[in-house]
């Protein structure tokens, strides 16, 4: 395996797109992030937690408790090797908040609001398998969305980035799905 220098690592940022990305291309790539990871991941703890028939507020609250300690989980890994990826490439950043930390909490922010989201079917929908379909079909089409909008703003392929990110979520959902089904046999 071959493994890449500093130098043509530098010189293949030089030759990237500049692209003019809402507020800026680390905390836009942190948004996307936590929006991947809080859909995905929110539809499938809930789904994953119903086959134990838990009492709908035991079944939210242990969601919710998942998926937020999953979101600062991501955060924190995102800080870390993003921070030590620079140490070890030597360009280290002085403002660690600005370049490090704040990225982090951006992605935490944006995975608690849009995991918010995908639990509301569950408080408004009293049949809990129509919720999770709910839930589950919001994930899909909004995941679509946020990938088809990175695709057009990254001057890609919006569609074909849209069926990717759509189908990694359908891929955490079904892991949700399955890890349940195992675990309630």
């Amino acid at each position: 395996m071959h493994i890449q220098t500093a130098k043509r690592k530098r010189l293949l940022q030089k030759r990237r797109r500049q692209l003019n990305l809402p507020f800026g291309a680390q905390r836009f790539l942190a948004i996307l992030e936590g929006l991947e990871g809080g859909f995905a991941i929110g539809a499938s703890v809930i789904v994953g937690l119903s086959f134990e028939n838990l009492d709908r507020k035991v079944l939210l609250m242990s969601a919710a408790i998942g998926i937020m300690v999953n979101g600062f989980n991501n955060a924190a890994v995102k800080y870390s090797s993003e921070h030590y990826e620079d140490e070890l490439d030597g360009k280290e950043k002085r403002n660690s908040f600005k370049y490090y930390l704040m990225p982090a909490a951006i992605e935490f922010l944006a995975y608690f609001a849009i995991s918010l989201f995908a639990l509301l079917p569950l408080v408004y929908i009293p049949n809990l398998y129509l919720a999770m379909a709910v839930c589950c079909l919001i994930t899909l089409v909004m995941l679509f969305a946020a990938g088809y909008w990175r695709g057009f703003l990254m001057r890609m392929h919006p569609l074909r980035d849209g069926r990717e990110m759509m189908l990694l979520g359908a891929g955490i959902i079904v892991v949700g799905f399955a890890t349940g089904y195992l675990l309630h046999l």
